[in-house]
């Protein structure tokens, strides 16, 4: 494809030139104004509008505090969350270790699980968020809107849209810690719920270390130059063809195993 292949003839370090420039006058929106409240007004028109990148950053609200709530630089993710993967990993192999973990088969009957099982129920749980990150990439963020409803037009601009818009905006590349403490409680409470706590919290662990490289890797896949040939080349290529030109396919970010069960996969293609 005409886009993509420059990749190969072009500086990555200069990304801005796969994206537009924004035509104060003649856009569908006014770029002086924040865009929240004014997305749900496209209708019909936002869907195209939305998945035409621009090369310039987007506000979104007037009010500074909330402004600056939907911005996070890139290291405040592995601060935040990497002391809790530390602490809780330590706890978990620890308690194992002292041997009164055991899951109750029957009322009568219980296996131990000694503390060699961590690594696993670590690797497990990273495993389970690779297809928590495609589902929400999927089904969440690239959710169609219907035209008629404003609210869910903003909605999807805010979480995801947006990102589209101006895929370079170095400061809406990562999750906000806030908004992501609430998807790491409700996978926390739903494995706490479903396993004994201790392996709950192991499989936890893993998943929430999972999601750090996640949101790390999606910022080096748009700001970082990997070696050609290598893994990263391939998924940063992957990704910029979902960005310009399937937006409907090609929802892996770490890797792309479960666009293929889902038969989402973006054609390959030489970079």
């Amino acid at each position: 494809a005409e886009k993509t292949s420059k990749m190969e003839d072009e500086d990555e370090n200069s990304p801005y030139k796969l994206c537009s420039s924004v035509d104060l006058d003649k856009d569908l929106v006014d770029w002086r104004k924040p865009l929240a409240w004014q997305v749900g007004n496209l209708r019909e028109k936002y869907d195209a509008w939305v998945h035409q990148p621009v090369d310039r950053p987007i506000r979104l609200f007037g009010n500074p505090l909330m402004e600056a709530a939907t911005k996070t630089s890139w290291y405040w993710v592995p601060v935040v969350w990497l002391p809790i993967v530390f602490y809780l990993g330590w706890h978990c192999y620890t308690t194992l270790a002292q041997g009164n973990t055991r899951i109750e088969l029957t009322s009568d009957f219980s296996v131990p699980i000694p503390k060699h099982v961590f690594p696993v129920l670590f690797m497990m749980g990273w495993f389970l968020w690779t297809f928590i990150e495609y589902c929400i990439h999927r089904f969440v963020f690239h959710m169609k809107p219907p035209a008629h409803n404003y609210y869910l037009i903003t909605l999807h601009f805010l979480l995801h849209g947006q990102h589209h818009k101006s895929p370079y905006d170095g400061s809406r590349l990562v999750f906000p810690p806030g908004l992501a403490s609430i998807v790491v409680s409700l996978f926390y409470m739903s494995l706490c719920k479903t396993l004994p706590e201790t392996l709950g919290t192991s499989v936890f662990v893993g998943g929430l270390c999972g999601y750090v490289v996640y949101d790390m890797i999606h910022y080096y896949l748009h700001y970082g130059s990997p070696k050609r040939g290598s893994y990263l080349y391939s998924l940063k290529a992957y990704h910029v063809k979902h960005h310009f030109e399937h937006q409907r396919s090609g929802f892996g970010i770490t890797t792309t195993f479960w666009d293929h069960p889902f038969n989402t996969v973006i054609p390959d293609e030489k970079f």
